[in-house]
């Protein structure tokens, strides 16, 4: 299968155009030391790791199948923006928070409001700027059921409303230096140039442009230096990953002559998410197994891809090397709502913890050495969230005949702890 000639894929011979076998592991590969580091997905979480695939470090904790963190992006400082529930989270390698976003609605293409959870997050090369899709199902009046799209853009550090850089109808934005993104549209609008504060994209080449028996063609991604573009071409069970060459200049400027395929894997269902190392070089993506690796792009067949994440999804490739530092994001800061010791033997002690980010908040209370009441919650967001630890009923019946009640409370998140001292009368 390796080495495989396309053939008749294209309208122009090209001598090049080679079938990878992308689901199979033919070779070791060649070292691609010091190529910075793949944020990626796993197990519902985001991780971080050196360019083949060693070094893997757990950057978030709460991930669950049911609120999973979602479309890990970073920029070439290594600052990671990605989506958790509805919101936008900037985090540093090491998990700690610098600040969350809730992106605001856009309007898709029937002049509809759409919100929710954004995707497909992109945050640009100087990590100044964050571009995120969102995607809703509808059934208009006037117009066709189906799935629309739409994409904005904010700054990094604050909401920016979406007239200030533009929106799109489209999808799948990537950064194209820190000024412009590629876009997917669908049919008759593949690839499209987007450049923030100028209107409407620019389109830029379809598959049919090139080929003679053309299909679809979208979550394009061009190197960092603008001499490659990576996309995922076909669908279902024809799925390939495609890479070109591109002449001219993409970073800036109208829109290059078509690019010239390269090269492309065997078809597979669920290939994704290319990304290139930061020498344009190298291309990671996802299969339905895991991260899949491809170095030496100007030679076809050799060496061939290889695993090297094993359930991981979602890859973006940054210059930044995996060096998270110690996790401690500071102290816990706490708030007591409860006073009253009657009270709270009825309903609980209440506190007010000052969260990092999304994650799960644990709450232990004790007098001396026994343990008299626990709880726990969940923060959703970075800020203030509510924390109630319940009594135990050996410990109602013991604290119900006193009017005073020296206890300890320790609190534990994101591996940080405190504890605190308080009394209820």
């Amino acid at each position: 299968m390796a080495g495989r000639q396309i053939g008749t894929m294209t309208k122009r011979i090209l001598t090049s155009l080679l079938a990878l076998a992308g689901a199979l592991l033919l070779s070791a590969g060649t070292a691609i030391a010091g190529q910075g580091s793949i944020v990626f997905i796993k197990s519902h979480d985001v991780w971080l790791a050196n360019a083949d695939g060693t070094g893997q470090y757990r950057v978030t904790r709460s991930g669950t199948a049911a609120q999973p963190w979602r479309s890990p992006s970073q920029a070439n400082d290594g600052t990671i923006a990605a989506s958790h529930l509805t919101r936008i989270v900037r985090m540093r390698q090491n998990g700690q928070v610098i600040n969350s976003i809730d992106p605001p609605p856009l309007m898709n293409s029937v002049s509809h409001p759409v919100d929710g959870v954004p995707v497909k997050v992109a945050i640009s090369p100087d990590g100044r700027r964050i571009a995120w899709s969102f995607v809703s199902y509808e059934c208009p009046i006037g117009a066709s059921c189906g799935a629309r799209t739409a994409t904005g853009y904010t700054d990094a550090d604050h909401v920016t409303a979406p007239k200030r850089y533009g929106s799109t109808y489209f999808y799948d934005p990537s950064w194209a230096g820190n000024a412009r993104t590629l876009q997917s549209g669908g049919y008759g609008y593949q690839v499209n140039i987007h450049d923030l504060g100028t209107g409407d994209p620019v389109h830029w080449f379809d598959d049919g442009d090139y080929a003679e028996n053309d299909t679809d063609l979208g979550d394009a991604e061009l190197a960092p230096d603008g001499s490659r573009l990576a996309a995922v071409r076909g669908y279902g069970p024809g799925t390939h990953i495609i890479w070109y060459r591109v002449s001219g200049n993409a970073l800036s400027g109208p829109p290059p002559a078509v690019p010239a395929p390269e090269c492309a894997t065997g078809q597979l269902e669920g290939l994704s998410g290319p990304s290139f190392s930061p020498d344009g070089k190298a291309l990671v993506w996802e299969e339905p197994d895991g991260l899949w690796l491809k170095t030496n792009l100007g030679v076809c067949e050799d060496p061939q891809p290889r695993l090297i994440v094993p359930g991981g999804s979602e890859p973006d490739w940054g210059p930044a090397p995996v060096a998270p530092g110690p996790r401690d994001a500071g102290p816990i800061t706490v708030r007591r709502v409860s006073t009253r010791l009657k009270a709270a033997l009825r309903k609980g002690i209440v506190f007010r913890v000052k969260a990092n980010g999304p994650g799960k908040l644990r709450l232990t209370v004790t007098k001396g050495k026994q343990r008299v009441a626990a709880g726990s919650s969940r923060a959703r967001t970075a800020g203030w969230t509510k924390v109630t630890a319940r009594f135990t009923k050996s410990a109602k019946r013991r604290l119900a005949r006193t009017r005073r009640a020296k206890l300890m409370a320790r609190f534990q998140a994101d591996g940080r702890s405190k504890t605190l001292r308080f009394v209820l009368k």
